[in-house]
């Protein structure tokens, strides 16, 4: 891999990269502003100049068009004067072109720019910038990696700005940092057999991560369990107490529940298939719908009684003690933060504190992935062109 990257001169750097479309927001109405001291170009859907704003606009879904806007389709681009330069979306500014299109009655946002200018706000959003440098490197590498996976040109938009995707909140997420971090790991990509990998993230497995086969449809060769090096976590180890009210609403079916007991788990102890035991009856689900349910950090987790009170006046409630709110029925006892599947965040920082190197990590976390550079942007699937 030195050798390699000895090899990548100047001009496959200044190489035009590829370019990704990320959806901003949908809405019936969005304010774009340049940036001080600029203007943005104003384009038509088919590329034909409509003019210079030197001030915001307002941009407006009404009857099934985009106010003001003539003619099909239905599009504008908005492009800041500067070729590097930037734009704000309602609160926040970005680099690169925006495309404001309709879609169901709504504005959609869609950011398109270079990846390697997209991955330094994903890396800031996804990873605390002060992180060691050798834990940025592994974010970038697994976000460019994942970025570029999902490009789809038939489709709007490659990826979402939210965790359906990866977190992306345009310039003010960026430091030196993450910039740095992103500079130093150009180009580099995870493959497996020649094509780019699922490179899936996550905050904290709790001590192990998971197969992709046990929670997904796919056993992926390199998202296999692994030991994690998560433990100074602070949602290594997690409690959650569930009352009543709580469990009233999330199983109206069943009037609540008494008893959430495990049907299946995976190998490292997740949950795949629950029983849900209430007063008006039983239901099974799938461990994504309870912790979807219960908004639980991760599905590494146990249901128990609360803890038995030794004094029997403690529970008393009256004018010179008073309830402190509702008295848990369950105790949800968990490890982890998110699926549990590929490169631990936790685990990466624990790991560069050990002093292992970024790509030393990257191998732990995707055995028998290959880091690797992105070929010539002629290979890559492209988004259409930009008027």
């Amino acid at each position: 891999m030195g050798l390699l990257l000895l090899l990548w001169p100047a001009a496959a750097r200044s190489a035009q990269e590829p370019q990704v479309r990320v959806l901003l927001a949908r809405a019936a109405a969005l304010r774009v502003v340049p940036v001080a001291g600029s203007s943005l170009t104003l384009r038509d859907g088919r590329g034909r100049l409509l003019g210079q704003r030197d001030e915001g606009l307002t941009l407006r879904a009404s009857r099934g068009r985009i106010a003001g806007v003539e003619g099909e389709p239905q599009r504008l681009w908005l492009l800041p004067e500067q070729p590097n330069g930037s734009f704000w979306l309602q609160q926040r500014r970005y680099r690169g072109a925006l495309l404001v299109q309709l879609n169901e009655g709504r504005l959609q946002a869609i950011n398109r720019l270079g990846v390697e200018s997209y991955l330094p706000s994903v890396v800031g959003a996804e990873m605390p910038h002060q992180w060691p440098a050798e834990a940025l490197r592994v974010q970038s590498v697994a976000a460019r990696t994942y970025a570029l996976r999902q490009l789809r040109p038939g489709a709007d938009y490659d990826l979402d700005s939210t965790q359906r995707s990866q977190v992306y909140l345009g310039l003010e997420s960026e430091t030196p940092s993450t910039r740095s971090a992103v500079a130093s790991t150009r180009a580099q990509v995870l493959t497996h057999g020649s094509r780019l990998i699922e490179a899936v993230f996550h905050s904290s497995s709790g001590g192990r991560t998971e197969n992709s086969g046990e929670i997904w449809r796919n056993q992926l060769p390199y998202l296999k369990s692994v030991p994690d090096f998560d433990q100074i976590s602070p949602v290594y180890r997690w409690s959650k107490p569930l009352d009543a009210e709580q469990l009233l609403e999330a199983f109206s079916e069943t009037g609540g529940a008494e008893q959430i007991e495990a049907v299946q788990r995976t190998s490292t102890g997740r949950l795949k298939r629950v029983v849900v035991r209430g007063p008006g009856g039983e239901i099974e689900l799938p461990a994504r719908e309870l912790r979807r349910r219960l908004k639980l950090k991760s599905t590494y987790v146990r249901f128990d009684p609360p803890e038995p009170i030794s004094d029997p006046f403690e529970d008393s409630e009256d004018w010179l003690n008073p309830s402190l709110g509702p008295q848990p029925k369950l105790i949800a006892k968990g490890r982890g933060f998110g699926h549990g599947v590929g490169m631990s965040q936790w685990g990466a920082y624990g790991l560069s504190l050990q002093g292992k190197g970024y790509a030393a990590i990257l191998r732990h976390y995707y055995p028998g992935a290959k880091l690797d550079l992105y070929q010539a942007p002629s290979a890559w699937p492209q988004p259409p062109p930009q008027p």
